[in-house]
């Protein structure tokens, strides 16, 4: 008897609303945050020079004009850099958390559909395992055209959690644009100086990526067939 994949109508709606639901979170409720950092920072910026005015004005006469400037620029340049790195962290946080939600639903689906065909795959929910189950009904996942995208996501997602090491490798072969940062005029790479991928801004990634993640696992389950059947009985 051969195994089958069963992907009904009603549960490809489901995993899409569900990747749905998280994109519009982020994009409704998230990215406004932190749409105006360079205004808030120039509030934050207006307001220390107000309080410091009031602080000469009461009589600290000996404060020097030209040091209190120059502290003022510094606070509102932390602040700026302090909401910057906030954005980047959550545009990381939420491509990470998108990626997870996906590979669970895979594993969810094969699980699922095991039970059904009276078939126990065991305790193992790596990715591999989920590729291999898929591969063995036939359908071979690094060939949907959804793939390429859904593979940089996966590297991306582990550079994000590790930080150097093979996936990293990797990433920068498809992607050296999220490793180059142009500042001043000048290309910078910040995670090769800081060997970190969350305590300083070192990849460029931006909601636009999320964006084209998102497009991917969604167009992943549009194109997966209804019902996949091994080859062979089991």
């Amino acid at each position: 008897m051969k195994s089958q994949l069963y992907l009904y109508h009603q549960l490809r709606e489901k995993y899409i609303r569900e990747l749905e639901i998280i994109n519009k979170f982020f994009t409704e409720r998230l990215l406004p945050v932190f749409s105006n950092a360079e205004i808030e920072a120039e509030n934050y910026e207006k307001t220390l020079r107000s309080q410091l005015d009031e602080v000469v004005k009461s009589g600290f006469e000996e404060i020097d004009a030209d040091s209190l400037d120059e502290l003022v620029k510094t606070e509102a340049l932390e602040y700026y850099e302090m909401i910057s790195l906030m954005n980047y962290r959550t545009i990381g946080m939420w491509i990470t958390c998108l990626c997870q939600v996906w590979e669970q639903q895979l594993y969810s689906f094969i699980i699922r559909s095991g039970k059904q065909e009276g078939i126990n795959y065991g305790q193992d929910n790596s990715f591999d395992f989920c590729k291999r189950v898929f591969f063995e009904h036939q359908q071979d996942l690094e060939k949907m055209e959804s793939w390429k995208k859904i593979q940089e996501l996966r590297l991306l997602v582990n550079v994000l959690k590790h930080s150097e090491g093979k996936s990293e490798r990797k990433l920068r072969d498809i992607r050296p644009d999220y490793f180059q940062q142009n500042i001043d005029g000048k290309i910078y790479d910040i995670m090769s100086f800081s060997h970190s991928s969350l305590r300083e801004q070192a990849l460029m990634i931006k909601d636009e990526d999320f964006k084209n993640y998102f497009d991917a696992l969604v167009q992943f389950w549009t194109d997966i067939p209804e019902r996949m059947y091994t080859a062979y009985d089991i």
